[in-house]
Formats: structure tokens, sequence, C-alpha cells
């Protein structure tokens, strides 16, 4: 009865999610509320638990909702100045075979940006591209949820450290089996954003190539964790998928037209981010990172907000405005608040045993359970849209059963940890995250999407999701 109670809250979600009826934000609310009910009555958690929870959880969780904003209203301000429209035109002349457009911003950029930035911003630099480039609206948030591929070392991998500590598993230890298990990933997404974006004819013709960025892409992350370590594996890996597709571009269609100035100006804001990210953590290695003027300065979140102080002097013209701001914030208040509920849902299961029960009854299945293992942090990153939030959930039942199995250990969160970081392209408040930004102005984008965008896209995730769960089901089965 116990582990029943403990799965109505994410079981309703879902439902609820999925009639709708609800926007998501109400679902959130409704289904926290629903939670402390089922804790405080059935699990006897007190309030101060949950206070303590929440209190732990709250660094991190102002540091999601500064992050939206701060990639909002970056997406806002090259918007205004018509960054996104250069680029995606001179990846139009740089390549006419919108397939290949495709590999190159679900496997290269996509990527790198969520690497760098995490939390789901990879989608703020690939949506507008992939409008650019004639894709519809639905094509274009489906295509740049796909190429969320690499959230295991988004942010430079806080979520996959999280893992680390609370199942004892050693970070690089982790993060190397992670990259292992994370092929399946990268060529069956892969494959549906050319089938998406290209139609199945054309999928299948492309195939080789897929497989060439997809396996360089991988091979590279392998080689970045291997030689720099997990934090900078996703950023410096993914690189090898971007030059993967270019050299592909090169190779089939000929050189095409170097980048102009003008372009190098409006990426300029990415360089500053990238510079600052990567430069303070250098710092902060070789003087240290205790106390909290260093965690602040390598947040993203402070680069972020630092790179949109310095947008309107680097981009001039539009961006130097107060459009973009109060557009920004028009779009962002109602994805935060969302993230910011289902974040404290994955919380308050934490704190009152809930999502601990989960993984014991599953356990009790017997070996059988190492098949379900991936489904049950795929449904940690489905409701908190975090990798940290889905390891918070989970990751020390997991390590738990797998130990109480004979099971191996690392494996085990390992397969977890992809399958919680998968799942966080289909949580619901990415998934709206992405239609608002297909809806932010521009006459490509069109007008606001609803629920039955919502709700097709949201399907299509959740059924490629799926099927890669299946495949870690079997990998986990024959470990």
């Amino acid at each position: 009865m116990h582990a029943v109670l403990a799965a109505t809250p994410p079981v309703l979600a879902l439902v609820l999610i999925l009639s709708r009826r609800f926007c998501p934000e109400g679902v959130a609310a409704a289904i926290l509320v629903l939670s402390v009910v089922i804790a405080v009555t059935a699990f006897g958690a007190r309030f101060s638990d949950f206070a303590g929870e929440y209190v732990d959880i709250s660094p991190t969780l102002l540091e999601v909702v500064l992050i939206l904003l701060g990639g909002t209203l970056l997406n806002k301000q090259l918007t205004a100045v018509g960054a996104y429209e250069l680029v995606a035109d001179w990846i139009q002349r740089f390549s006419a075979d919108r397939s290949r457009s495709v590999l190159l911003i679900c496997l290269g950029i996509t990527p790198f940006a969520e690497s760098v930035t995490g939390f789901g911003i990879g989608i703020v630099v690939a949506i507008p591209l992939l409008l650019g480039l004639g894709f519809t609206r639905f094509q274009a948030a489906a295509l740049g949820l796909l190429g969320l591929v690499l959230v295991p070392w988004g942010a430079l991998a806080p979520g996959t450290l999280v893992a680390s500590e609370l199942t004892g598993v050693g970070f690089d230890r982790l993060g190397m089996d992670s990259a292992l298990l994370t092929l399946p990933v990268l060529l069956l997404t892969g494959l549906a954003a050319l089938l998406i974006g290209c139609g199945r004819r054309m999928a299948l013709r492309r195939l080789p190539e897929l497989l060439v960025v997809a396996g360089l892409l991988w091979a590279g992350v392998l080689t970045a964790q291997a030689v720099a370590g997990t934090s900078l594996a996703g950023a410096l890996g993914s690189l090898a998928g971007t030059a993967a597709a270019v050299a592909l571009i090169w190779f089939r269609d000929g050189s095409g037209p170097r980048p102009s100035r003008a372009i190098g100006v409006v990426l300029s804001p990415y360089g500053l981010l990238l510079a600052g990210l990567l430069g303070s953590r250098l710092l902060l290695a070789v003087f240290g990172s205790q106390g909290p003027v260093p965690t602040v300065v390598s947040s993203p979140a402070f680069w972020l907000l630092m790179t949109c102080a310095a947008a309107p002097w680097l981009l001039g013209g539009k961006a130097r405005g107060g459009e973009p701001v109060v557009a920004a914030v028009r779009q962002w208040w109602p994805v935060a608040l969302a993230t910011a509920l289902f974040l404290l849902v994955g919380a308050t299961l934490a704190a009152s045993g809930m999502s601990a029960e989960l993984a014991r009854t599953a356990a009790g299945l017997g070996r059988p359970y190492v098949a379900l293992a991936p489904w049950t942090g795929a449904m940690g990153g489905f409701l908190t849209g975090s990798t940290t939030g889905a390891n918070a959930m989970f990751a020390a039942s997991q390590a738990g059963a797998a130990h109480s199995l004979g099971y191996s250990v690392p494996t085990l969160v390992a397969l977890h940890n992809v399958a919680g970081s998968l799942l966080t392209m289909a949580s619901v408040p990415r998934v709206v995250f992405a239609l608002e930004l297909t809806s932010a102005g521009g006459s490509a984008a069109g007008s606001k999407p609803g629920h039955s965008e919502l709700h097709r896209l949201l399907l299509t995730i959740l059924g490629i999701d799926a099927t890669v769960l299946v495949v870690f089901s079997m990998i986990a089965l024959m470990a």
C-alpha cells in the first residue's frame, strides 16, 4: 500500500499532463500539495523534514530559475538583432542539405551549448537556428529537445557529481561508465531527429553519415573523459561531433562561405560565456573553490547573467532597449514556476522516503529489477527536469538495490544517471520552454503554442525516449 501511495504523485502528474486540461504550473502545484499530504499522513514525515530538504535544494532551485532567466533574456537579445537569422543563413549557404544541418545542430552545436551551460539552455541556441532554416515549429522544438544528448555532463556535470557523492561510486568512474552507455542515446535520438526533420527516405540515406557523426561524438566524449575528466568531457567531446559534421559537409558539398564579421559579432556573447565559465573553473582549480564567492563565480547562472548584461554593448541595435527584458520576463516566469515546483516535488519525495519506498518495492522483484532500474531513473528525470534532481531522488536507493542483488553498483548507477538525464528532454517544463521559444517573435515562429501542440510534442519525445530505455533494460539484463 505504501508503494502505491508513493507512486501516486508521479503517476498522477503524468496523467494530468497528458490530459491537456491543465497548465504545467497548475499540475506541479497540485502534485506538490498531494505529495506533502501523502508524506505526512502515510509516511509520518514532519514539516521540519520538508523544510530542511527545501533549504538544501534552494541553491540548486535558485540557480536553475536564474539560468532559465539568463538563457531566455540572451535569446531575446540575440533575436532582436537578427543573430539567429544570420547564422541560419550561413548554415544554409554552407550546406543546402537539411539533413546535414540537422546532424550539425543536434549532434554538435546543441550538445556543446548544453554541456557548457546546462539546464536545457542548449535548446535556446538550437531552436531559433532551426526555425531560421525553415523547419516548422513542431520540428524545431522536437529537434532542439533531441539535441540534449549529453545532459549527464550538462553545466559541467553537477548532476553526475551528486550521484557519485550519494552512491560512493567515483566521479570519473561514473562519468566513464555513463559515457560508454551514451552511444545508444546518440544513435537513436539522432535517427529520430533525421526522421522528424527530413522524412524516412532521407533519414535512411543519411544513416551512414549519422553513424560517422554520432560515433565521433561518442569517441570525443570518451577521450575527453579519459584525459580531462568528467567535468569537461561533454564540452570538449561535443567539439568532436561539431567538427565531424562540419568536415562531412565540406567533404560532401565542397567548401562553403566563411563566417562573416557580422556573425562573429552576434556570436560574441557565446564566446564571452564560454570564456567566463572555463576561465573561472581554471582559476578555481588553481586557487581553490571553497566558499560562497567561488561557488557564485563558477555558476552558469552568474556567467549567463553577466553575458546578458554585456550583450547590449556587444550587439548594439535593438538589444539595448528594454523590450527584450520585458519579453524575456513574460516568457520566463511560467516556465520557471513550473520548474521550481517540480523540483520541490522531487525534494518532497526524497525527504519523506517515498522515492526510497518505490525503489525498495521494485528491488523486491529480484534480478528482473535491473531491467526496471533505468525506468526509475527516467521517472526522476521526467519529474524534475534535472539530472541533479533525478539523482537526488533515486540514486542512493538504486545503489542499495544493486548491492542487495549482488549487481554491479557502478553499472546500475550509470544506467540510472544516463536514463534520468535522457528523460529531462521530455520533462514538462522543458517541453513547454521549447514550444515557448518557437513563439518568441518572428514570422517563422507563428502564434503562441496551445495544449494540443504540447501534447503532441510530449508524446513524441516520450516515445523516442522509451525506445532508448528498452535498449538500456536489455543492456542491464546482459551486464
